[in-house]
């Protein structure tokens, strides 16, 4: 793959092929192999004295700038069709601009306050997902894709492409390990995703809400 420092200094000469192979990538529904494979280095986190220990090590997963790349422009179309067509729940914070843990805690704070103030009793559930992306079922996510946002036809096997045959290989002194494939996609460009596959969460609560009520 093109080393970044050569992609970031020749972009003005290389745009349009990359252009026409995102173009080409988009058109077909199909994520390049290439893209999906990761390099993952453990670096010693700050701190530790004992190197012999893998536990004092995080890993670094290190994939292809044109794969971040093309993550990066479909991520701003699906935020445009999204955004347009007002798909998003209007109370949803996660992943989202101009949103983030504050708005949803002064929207809590608030229905709180205003049950109080009617003589309301309040029960707040709180669901903690650690390692939200691992939690992500991908049929499940190309089904909310497909059904709550309109995902379809070639898109929808774009989605299908770049969820699927995800591999790395750690690298220690120049030395790589096998190839390992994976089953979540964990580079932070997929946040995006991980937002809509959260975004039915409050029609799951209001239906259990109704239903005890």
């Amino acid at each position: 793959m093109s080393p970044t420092w050569l992609v970031k200094q020749y972009s003005g000469l290389l745009a349009p092929f990359i252009a026409l192979l995102f173009n080409a990538s988009l058109s077909t529904g199909c994520f390049p192999a290439k893209f999906k494979h990761a390099i993952v280095t453990p670096l010693e986190k700050k701190g530790t004295h004992d190197s012999s220990q893998l536990k004092n090590y995080r890993p670094v997963s290190n994939l292809p700038f044109l794969s971040k790349l093309l993550q990066k422009v479909v991520q701003n179309q699906l935020q445009h069709h999204i955004t347009s067509n007002d798909a998003m729940p209007k109370f949803q914070s996660a992943y989202r601009q101009f949103h983030s843990t504050e708005t949803a805690l002064v929207k809590i704070f608030n229905n709180l306050l205003l049950a109080a103030d009617q003589g309301q009793v309040s029960a707040l559930c709180l669901l903690d997902l650690t390692s939200a992306f691992d939690t992500v079922d991908h049929a499940l996510l190309l089904t909310r894709l497909e059904r709550s946002f309109g995902v379809e036809g070639g898109c929808l096997a774009w989605f299908t492409s770049y969820l699927s045959g995800r591999n790395y290989c750690v690298v220690i002194n120049g030395v790589a390990s096998h190839v390992i494939y994976v089953m979540t996609v964990r580079s932070h460009r997929a946040r995006f995703l991980v937002r809509c596959y959260l975004s039915c969460t409050w029609r799951i609560w209001l239906t259990l809400l109704q239903s005890t009520t």
